[in-house]
């Protein structure tokens, strides 16, 4: 009877240390590589707009950088809505999933993202999207193409569609003709429609 609860027990801290061997090794698995945060310099497409009409020239051209700055301004305003209140910090996913740092990378129409997020202020995780780019009325379309936890994918159906508005002058003056999506930038062209009064 003794050597059977010896082993019992004996089996049983086996188990315990095999499960938390296999529970640590998961949680540095999905660790993320690089720190990555939700800094980014305000930019006004309205200005650069301006600038480019005065300069009369009819062609915006937005950078990686610029497009990473509009992503994390438009996340932050639609994140942060009401969680001050709730005395919680952070942009916050979902209830027990919160953003920490992002990244975002220019493909033709494609657009990668790197996130960091920590779930219920515990677990850090790197998850990697992508999202195909669409033009739709003076906004940009997010859609989600895929989700991945590390390599481990995940149902797209956990991401939604991201609108990114672009703020132009006066849509009576200037509206856009056409969008492209290149490699490491967007190019936009404006049509200018100067009316007369007379």
């Amino acid at each position: 009877m003794k050597k059977a609860m010896r082993r019992f027990f004996i089996t049983l801290v086996v188990l315990l240390v095999l499960l938390g061997g296999a529970g640590w090794w998961l949680r540095s698995y999905i660790a993320p590589a690089e720190q990555l945060d939700m800094s980014y310099t305000p930019i006004s497409l309205k200005e650069k707009a301006w600038e480019i009409i005065k300069n009369r020239k009819t062609e915006l051209v937005l950078s990686e950088a610029d497009v990473n700055f509009l992503i994390k301004s438009a996340m932050a305003f639609q994140l942060s809505d009401g969680e001050a209140a709730a005395g919680r910090e952070g942009l916050w996913l979902d209830q027990d999933l919160r953003l920490d740092g992002a990244a975002f990378q220019l493909e033709q129409d494609m657009l990668l993202a790197r996130m960091n997020v920590t779930w219920k202020d515990y677990i850090p995780a790197e998850l990697n999207a992508s999202y195909r780019l669409e033009w739709q009325q003076n906004r940009i379309a997010l859609r989600p193409q895929s989700l991945a936890l590390k390599g481990i994918a995940l149902p797209t159906g956990l991401l939604e569609t991201v609108l990114l508005p672009l703020e132009l002058p006066e849509q009576d003056y200037v509206s856009i003709s056409d969008i492209t999506f290149e490699p490491d930038q967007i190019r936009i062209l404006f049509k200018i429609d100067l009316k007369l009064p007379f």
